[in-house]
């Protein structure tokens, strides 16, 4: 009775549609998201503690690791933005063509700056980790948006913002040369109506926020 039992519940799970196990899987995630995973700012402050007492060559890694914490997090950012302007695009009346449009135009260059910083942010020093928190945290506060309108414009200001913040800085290595051509090369470039400069000091204490206005090129 039990084999004929285990025998239905196998039966049952594979006829399961690819779409509702995608639907639990995600709802299992939700649940496991749940529980306390991430480090908090007194977390942070013991590692980075800790770090800074190591060897060169392993303080180095543990200062990547940090930094890619806060890079990690503006790339999830970046994707929530686009996950809200795809949620509230149709409540606020922006048509699927456009969304369509907007996608294609926003995700080449995304997901380059996302491969590219995932490989060749590089931290040596406690001066470069607190430059690193400084523009991450400061465009993350600054790009936060409410609406499906303030979420469109920073898909396509946000990534080329960030990216150019943290090569100014030397936070990105170049392993071109190392590697070949990094994938999503063939993007197509934007440029937008209104760009933000995020400056700080040489020790990464944070300036004001300023905008910088661009003007467009001609259709």
């Amino acid at each position: 009775m039990q084999d004929e039992q285990r025998s239905k519940q196998e039966d049952d799970e594979q006829v399961v549609s690819p779409s509702l196990r995608t639907q639990r899987i995600i709802e299992y995630l939700e649940d496991l998201w749940k529980r306390p995973h991430t480090p908090s700012h007194d977390d942070l402050k013991r590692i980075t503690e800790f770090v800074i007492g190591l060897p060169e060559e392993y303080r180095t890694v543990g200062l990547t690791t940090i930094a890619n914490h806060f890079v990690n997090g503006m790339g999830l950012h970046m994707l929530d933005n686009m996950a809200k302007f795809q949620q509230k695009a149709e409540q606020e009346g922006i048509s699927p063509k456009e969304c369509r449009k907007t996608f294609d135009n926003v995700l080449p260059e995304t997901f380059q700056v996302l491969a590219t910083l995932s490989r060749q942010v590089s931290v040596t020093s406690l001066d470069g980790l607190a430059i690193l928190s400084n523009i991450s945290i400061a465009l993350y506060t600054l790009s936060r948006a409410d609406s499906a309108e303030e979420a469109q414009t920073w898909l396509y200001e946000l990534p080329e913002a960030y990216h150019n913040e943290l090569v100014e800085k030397n936070l990105v290595v170049n392993l071109q040369d190392q590697e070949g051509e990094p994938p999503f090369t063939h993007w197509m470039p934007y440029k937008s109506k209104q760009s933000y400069i995020i400056s700080q000091t040489d020790s990464g204490q944070p300036r004001e926020l300023t905008p910088a206005q661009e003007k467009m090129p001609a259709a």
